[in-house]
């Protein structure tokens, strides 16, 4: 997965989720030194909606959690990594109601068909901690290789995953070994013409 230098202005935006992506444990695990047992991936508070515009930029934070109390373990090594859906259902409001994705066709000899990718490419992440990164997804989707046209059809959904681990080496003798299961959140991509159409307002 290629990572992407940040701006000062992303790092800025990254850093504000660092106060909880890199701090200590909440709980008291005396001498223990436990393994995550989860990764919990936020954007930002209050709503936790995770939805951009195509060109834009969602800030996500990562944290390590062990127990069945989540007790936040320290650590800010991840392996991200996004691929683009073919289905699945997004947050639409902060009361956690959901609807489907859509999906992303291309077409090639008059078939018409779902299209899967990988994304990694546009997430970036945070030189100084990589708990947090940026997910940028393009303005305009790349045609892939054999086909004659790319159809997003929005909202669209792109998984993105964390998974922990811990770092050894340096330069070409670098090695993640991973310490525990990766997290994942589905970020939706919505219609820039009409960017609200993907929100449900809860009944009064």
């Amino acid at each position: 997965m290629r990572r992407f230098v940040l701006s000062l202005a992303v790092v800025l935006s990254a850093a504000a989720l660092s106060a909880c992506s890199s701090g200590g444990s909440v709980l008291g695990f005396g001498t223990d030194n436990p393994t995550p047992d989860h990764v919990i991936i936020t954007t930002a508070a209050p709503s936790n909606i995770a939805r951009v515009l195509p060109g834009a930029g969602i800030a996500l934070s990562a944290v390590q959690v062990h127990g069945s109390q989540n007790g936040l373990l320290s650590g800010n090594n991840y392996r991200w990594s996004a691929a683009l859906t073919t289905g699945g259902t997004y947050i639409v409001n902060d009361l956690g109601q959901t609807k489907p994705c859509g999906s992303v066709t291309v077409t090639a000899g008059g078939v018409t068909s779902p299209y899967t990718a990988d994304f990694g490419i546009y997430i970036a992440i945070d030189p100084v901690n990589e708990a947090n990164i940026i997910f940028i997804p393009p303005t305009v989707l790349p045609l892939p290789a054999g086909f004659t046209s790319i159809t997003p059809n929005y909202p669209y959904c792109v998984v993105i995953n964390a998974e922990p681990g811990k770092i050894t080496g340096s330069g070409l003798g670098t090695t993640f070994t991973a310490t525990g299961p990766p997290g994942s959140i589905t970020v939706a991509v919505v219609n820039p013409q009409n960017p609200l159409a993907s929100v449900v307002r809860a009944a009064k």
